[in-house]
């Protein structure tokens, strides 16, 4: 009897540990830290992307694991600001981050010590440009190919009929990803003999559409506008229809949101480019836990995009939008 009664007390030590071990599992801490903050329609989907990746791990997960995940970013518009946030982050000995390479001079030397100390680092929506022995050693990249999405801008707006003249605004001074789409476009509008040239126009809409009522009254050939991010997209609809453009300068933008979809079914945007940002939350949030978990990687970088957002599928787009999945 004593034999009996000392086997299933064992027992019961043994499945409560079992048990306990399950129903606890481990708390893994990711971070997302990005160039823009939650105001912006833009990395409102891609926190809304981190959320649902966190709660889709949570629920019902066999071990017990458990993910916390955090967004930080800017108010406004700063490399300094991002830098600090960066900082801060890599304090609290996170077990990954997913960071936009935004400016890759600035956030290199964190970046860096983060991944010296153990961290893992994946790349969002602006990876390093630099080839690979040169450039800030994390992961992988999630996010859209931002060179060949400016190319494939200029491809589109150019089959419409050729411009006499084009500009590329740029709101985030230094932005590499903003560099980079503005470089594509300007080399393939240049190569068919389009004048083209980067504008800059900053974040205050105000000072924006004034620069560009300054820029119209010295070239006023120019028929066709591509802006890189809903932020200067607002403006430039903004001055278009003051002045009286819509339907005489082209516009195409970068990036979806409720007001260039609206653009784009009045006709007065020809397409915008999406690089289904949902993905660049949801993404590295998984690939975090399972890389922590089992180490588990992806061969390659994983692109998001160019996709196209056009006449003809944006009907589609539409309820995506006001659901924050675009």
């Amino acid at each position: 009897m004593r034999k009996v009664t000392l086997f299933l007390m064992v027992a019961l030590v043994l499945l409560t540990v079992c048990f306990s071990g399950l129903a606890l599992g481990k708390t893994y801490r990711f971070y997302v830290i990005s160039h823009g903050g939650p105001g912006d329609p833009f990395w409102g989907v891609v926190m809304k992307g981190m959320e649902d990746a966190a709660a889709f791990v949570n629920k019902g997960n066999p071990d017990g694991d458990v993910i916390e995940a955090t967004y930080l970013g800017p108010a406004k518009y700063s490399i300094e600001e991002l830098v600090n946030m960066l900082n801060s982050a890599i304090a609290t000995k996170p077990d990954g981050m997913a960071v936009t390479i935004t400016d890759p001079a600035s956030v290199e030397g964190p970046l860096r010590k983060a991944i010296e100390q153990g961290i893992p680092v994946i790349a969002i929506n602006v990876p390093d440009p630099r080839p690979e022995g040169e450039r800030i050693p994390y992961l992988f990249y999630i996010g859209g190919d931002e060179y060949l999405s400016g190319k494939k801008a200029a491809e589109r707006i150019l089959a419409t009929g050729k411009p006499k003249r084009a500009i590329v605004t740029i709101h985030e001074i230094g932005h590499i990803g903003l560099e980079l789409r503005a470089k594509g476009f300007i080399e393939v509008m240049t190569a068919n003999g389009v004048p083209a040239e980067k504008l800059a126009t900053y974040l205050d809409p105000t000072q924006a559409i004034e620069i560009l009522k300054s820029y119209f009254a010295k070239n006023p050939d120019t028929d066709a506008i591509f802006t890189l991010g809903s932020i200067d997209s607002s403006y430039v609809l903004a001055f278009l229809r003051e002045q009286g453009l819509i339907g005489k300068v082209k516009h195409a933008a970068f990036d979806v949101c409720d007001e260039v979809v609206a653009a784009i079914k009045e006709g007065a945007t020809l397409f915008t480019i999406s690089q289904q940002q949902y993905l660049q939350g949801y993404l590295p949030i998984i690939y975090l836990y399972l890389y922590n978990k089992y180490r588990f990687l992806p061969a390659n970088d994983i692109l998001t995009g160019p996709g196209f957002v056009d006449a003809s599928n944006v009907q589609l787009v539409e309820e995506l939008v006001k659901k924050k999945f675009w």
